[in-house]
């Protein structure tokens, strides 16, 4: 077991991210990738990964609007990618760029539009930029010492003029960007960069935020308060539970307390509409 880790972690994990990164472009078109193209290699969209398609919630991390995009994150990634690389190793390097990727799209499936689509593979640079800030504040003396140093100074400065950008840019997803920098930094801090001496409140902390990060996980997968949920449960339901259903996706929709019957027919009437359309425009 020691033999393949040990073999694992001289995977260049930074050039097959960027592989990746260059295949999936040539695929969807570097410079104007169509829309159905996105959507067929993996784009995400909170309605989509509720709908057995939680695959998105990765593939995304690796797909880009243009050429734009991609050089902005070509040139994030292979600018923190290796040394970061280099010293957490190329294993526990691929597992911060998976859990920070999942984390930034965790928030993208709970707190945007359900047909909302995102792509690309910012959130998990930030978290890299979150790695790089926990190991720091892991390295010093006290957790804040680092910032006596220029050089853990810059990567804060690097996190705030890109946090600036994606506000002032409403294309870019900043929801995303600020998950996935606080997953990167708590699971490197937590499980990547643990004290030499390990405590009861680090396993404490390591239980605590390991089950809140699966419960998120599963609310993106299975979001049973939500219209859309709702409403293809309430279509796939037998006789007795649809009515019920098409109550609950109504009172989602429009966020009320209650509706009654008429109203949740109209409703479930009017989502049939808005499905069709969106699958129709999806093509399929």
């Amino acid at each position: 077991m020691k033999g393949l880790l040990a073999q694992a972690d001289e995977i260049p994990v930074t050039l097959v991210i960027a592989l990746a990164y260059a295949t999936l472009a040539i695929l969807t078109d570097p410079f104007q990738p169509p829309t159905d193209k996105l959507d067929r290699y993996g784009w995400l969209m909170p309605t989509l990964a509720a709908d057995g398609e939680a695959w998105r919630m990765l593939s995304c991390a690796f797909l880009h609007g243009g050429i734009v995009h991609l050089a902005f994150n070509f040139m994030m990634l292979l600018g923190l990618g290796p040394a970061l690389e280099r010293s957490l190793g190329s294993v526990r390097f691929a597992l911060l760029y998976v859990v920070s990727s999942l984390g930034a799209s965790i928030a993208v499936c709970l707190l945007y539009h359900p047909w909302q689509p995102v792509i690309g593979g910012s959130g998990a640079l930030f978290g890299m930029m979150g790695a790089l800030v926990a190991l720091n504040m892991r390295s010093g003396r006290h957790l804040f010492s680092f910032l006596d140093f220029e050089g853990p100074r810059r990567v804060i400065g690097m996190i705030v003029v890109n946090l600036l950008i994606g506000l002032l840019f409403p294309f870019v997803s900043n929801t995303a960007h600020v998950a996935g920098l606080v997953t990167g930094f708590a699971f490197t801090f937590l499980w990547l960069a643990p004290p030499r001496e390990p405590s009861t409140s680090l396993r404490q902390w390591r239980a605590a935020t390991g089950a809140l990060f699966l419960s998120l996980l599963f609310a993106s997968i299975a979001p049973v308060a939500r219209f859309d949920w709702l409403h293809r449960q309430a279509k796939a339901a037998d006789p007795a539970m649809q009515a019920a259903l098409h109550r609950a996706a109504a009172m989602a929709f429009q966020d009320l307390p209650a509706v009654n019957d008429e109203v949740a027919a109209a409703i479930a009437q009017f989502l049939d509409k808005e499905f069709a359309d969106f699958e129709r425009e999806r093509g399929h």
